[in-house]
Order: C-alpha cells, then sequence, then structure tokens
C-alpha cells in the first residue's frame, strides 16, 4: 500500500513503524523538520521517504493520507495539497483541531468535489498501539475506510458518516480522562501532605471496585438531585481544608461550583423529592432546566 503523512512527530512515526513492522508499504512523509536529524533518523528507521514538500508526498499514487499536525496548522496543512486531491485517495485528519475545523475543511473539499475527507480521532496509547490503536472515524466515506483500514491491521470503529462526530467523542471522554487524572492528582497531594495516602488509595479502590462503572456513575449522578445542596456545604469546608495546607484547590472548587449548580436547578423538587431511578432521566432533566 501507499501510505502518506504531512506531520510526522509522534503519530506519523508510531504509525509508520507498525505499518512496516508488518509488512512492506511504501510511506511517504513530510514534516516542518525535515532537515532536523531527529526526523531524518526517524524516517531512516521506519524504512519510509521523507520529503521537504507536502506536495511531493501528494503527488504520490497514494492509498491514504493521513494528516497528523498540532490542531492549529490543520487547515493550513490541508489548504496546501486541496489543489493535488483526488476521489481516489482516502484524507484522514488525525490532528486534535476541533470538530467546527473539521467541519471546515470538508466543506472546503467538498466544494471543491472531495468526497473522501475523514474525521480520525486516536483514543489509545500510540506507543502500544501503533498503526493499530484504537480511533473513531466519522465521514461519508468513513465506513469504506474502516472496513479498508481493518483489513491492513488498524484497529478502525466507524461512528457515523458526521464529519466532527470522532473527534467529538475525544473531547467528552477527555473530560473525565484528564478531569480524572487531574482530580487523582489533588486528592493525593493533600493525602501525601497528612500522611494519609494509602489509607486513602485504599479506601478509593474499595469504592469502585465494588461495583461495575455504569452503577458506580448511576449512583454518584443520581445522588446529586437530592444532596447537591449539602455537598456544596461540604466542598466549601474541603477548600478550607486544602487552602490550610497551602495548596490550591483548582478541581475541589469546580466540585463545588457544578454542584452549586445543580443545586440552582431545583432538581430535587423536579423529581419529587425522591431519588431518580437513573442518571439519564437526571441529565436530561438537567439540560433542559
Amino acid at each position: 500500500m501507499n501510505i502518506g503523512f504531512i506531520g510526522f512527530g509522534e503519530v506519523g512515526y508510531e504509525m509508520s513503524k507498525g505499518f512496516n513492522h508488518q509488512q512492506n508499504h511504501k510511506i511517504y512523509v513530510y514534516d516542518p523538520l525535515f532537515d532536523r536529524k531527529e526526523t531524518i533518523q526517524r524516517a531512516e528507521e521506519t524504512h519510509t521517504t521523507l520529503f521537504d514538500d507536502t506536495r511531493k508526498v501528494v503527488q504520490k499514487p497514494l492509498d491514504v493520507l493521513f494528516v497528523a499536525v498540532p490542531a492549529s496548522y490543520a487547515v493550513e496543512a490541508w489548504e496546501t495539497v486541496w489543489s493535488h486531491l483526488n476521489n481516489k485517495t482516502f484524507y484522514v485528519d488525525l490532528s486534535t483541531a476541533s470538530a467546527a475545523t473539521k467541519q471546515k475543511i470538508s466543506t472546503g473539499m467538498m466544494e471543491k468535489g472531495i468526497q473522501s475527507f475523514i474525521d480520525g480521532a486516536i483514543m489509545g496509547p500510540l506507543k502500544e498501539g501503533q498503526h493499530k490503536v484504537f480511533t473513531n472515524v466519522s465521514g461519508y466515506k468513513a465506513e469504506e475506510f474502516a472496513h479498508w483500514g481493518n483489513d491492513l491491521g488498524m484497529n478502525l470503529t466507524f461512528v457515523s458518516k458526521n464529519i466532527g462526530d470522532a473527534t467529538n467523542i475525544k473531547f467528552i471522554r477527555s473530560i473525565f480522562t484528564k478531569g480524572l487524572s487531574t482530580l487523582l492528582h489533588e486528592v493525593m497531594e493533600i493525602a501525601e501532605l497528612n500522611q494519609l495516602e494509602d489509607t486513602i488509595l485504599e479506601s478509593i479502590a474499595k469504592t469502585m471496585d465494588k461495583e461495575p462503572f455504569e452503577k458506580i456513575m448511576n449512583r454518584l449522578i443520581t445522588g446529586n438531585v437530592l444532596h447537591a445542596e449539602r455537598r456544596v456545604k461540604e466542598m466549601d469546608n474541603v477548600i478550607d481544608f486544602i487552602n490550610s495546607h497551602n495548596q490550591e484547590p483548582l478541581m475541589t472548587e469546580a466540585t463545588r461550583n457544578k454542584l452549586a449548580a445543580l443545586s440552582n436547578k431545583n432538581l430535587k423538587n423536579q423529581f419529587n423529592g425522591e431519588a431518580p431511578r437513573d442518571w439519564k432521566s437526571v441529565i436530561r432533566t438537567s439540560n433542559s432546566t
């Protein structure tokens, strides 16, 4: 297969390693740092052809072109190659640009008659997965690309024909994954200062391991309906506690503010003072208030 990359950072490098470890493909890459020693070494290691111009990549008879550049350069990267695009190649944007940005790129391509633009969102660690990293894709030809890529050893999941859906899944999930990582950091900082880190870890683990995750989520979200107001006051005390140790309660303040917002929506009255049966009804009611 003929594979192209615009951007040869971690994404292009790791995926190229995976592709050529599985079997020999012709891989053509461009990176703005093409003349750096590290970039040249990466190209040699992955047996890829490194070019000094994006147009030299797209002028090859590519089966797929991946754009993997920083989000702020996504539009520019695509615009430099627009005049060389065709409907025989899959054009996959793996950047972390927003759904709106990717929709803008897709619209520009559609105006030129190109229907093969695909929104790709990498959902796992690249160093472990390489070209097999779990990736969501959406777009007009995303389902076709998913079949093609999976036959090539990739791990692609078709989401929908709507550009931006794959990216939105990644962004929404990041609220949890990145939020949880920073929340845990804040928890263990204050725990360590009180020499309670092992005890706190054991306590949290016992809670999280007791039930399947969906049951835990259901209990936590529905519990806020009845107890949001009380929990605001509790978090005020926790903030004072963290401040007394000269620590910044950034995540704790965010929790306190979200609880206050839920309390102001009077969800308790909307559920007649009774615990909701499931988290979905809470979210629907919260969004409509």
